[in-house]
């Protein structure tokens, strides 16, 4: 993706961003928080911030958030509801520009999927920051089983260019990086709207259609391993997200 169409994405994306379902849901967000066990001493990185969602939900609990992100239309967003400990910067995740050891926490949800080169690199620059005994917390959404891989990828090529994670691979990452005591914790996202998710994603009514229909015309086993149930317009889906939380 080169930049103009990447900056044209994310300037799509940012207006509805805060709508989805996923990104907003409180139990997502509790236990993302909880598995950090911030404290009123902690320096933060949040990588891939975005709109702020999780800079805004840590803040509260420690010293300072340091959000980044690649986009400026996502920051924007981030900056309306910046509180005094909180900052924002356009900064590239494979290039941080701050000195070793500086955080005693980073934070990544949802971002690592849209780091398409060098994915390794940016990890390593997470450990490279934190402190020593710092902890990384990490999370990206998965398919629900391996049945479901090659159709989460399929159908995912239709709304933007990303990389399909299970939980071996985000783990790899984690461990190559030199990350020790890896917990990894499984978040259920209990019939999450597909609707809402497109609605909000800045795709065409045609694409739209296209990724609602191949979700309805999945096999058995798929429906299944997603617990689906559909309405007339909608599909309601079990969505998994994979938390880890490693130490430097």
């Amino acid at each position: 993706m080169n930049i103009g169409i990447r900056e044209n994405f994310w300037k799509t994306r940012a207006k509805n961003y805060e709508k989805l379902e996923w990104a907003i849901k409180g139990g997502y967000l509790h236990v993302f928080l909880d598995s950090g066990v911030f404290c009123s001493d902690d320096i933060v990185l949040d990588i891939g911030t975005g709109t702020g969602i999780i800079a805004h939900t840590i803040s509260p609990f420690v010293k300072k958030v340091f959000g980044i992100d690649i986009s400026p239309d996502m920051l924007s967003h981030a900056f309306k509801h910046r509180i005094d400990n909180e900052e924002f910067v356009k900064m590239d995740a494979h290039n941080l520009n701050f000195k070793e050891n500086t955080f005693s926490k980073v934070t990544a949800r949802m971002v690592f999927h849209h780091i398409l080169d060098n994915t390794q690199e940016a990890m390593d620059e997470c450990y490279r920051v934190l402190m020593p005994g710092g902890r990384m917390i990490f999370s990206e959404g998965v398919p629900p089983s391996e049945h479901v891989r090659q159709f989460y990828t399929e159908m995912f090529k239709l709304k933007e260019n990303r990389l399909t994670f299970m939980d071996n691979g985000l783990m790899s990452l984690m461990k190559k990086a030199g990350f020790k005591s890896i917990n990894e914790i499984i978040y259920w996202m209990r019939q999450a709207s597909i609707k809402n998710w497109l609605v909000n994603s800045g795709l065409d009514k045609k694409t739209r259609d296209i990724i609602m229909k191949m979700h309805k015309d999945l096999d058995r086993q798929g429906k299944d391993d997603y617990n689906m149930a559909e309405t007339d317009d909608d599909c309601l889906i079990d969505m998994k997200f994979v938390i880890l939380v490693g130490t430097k």
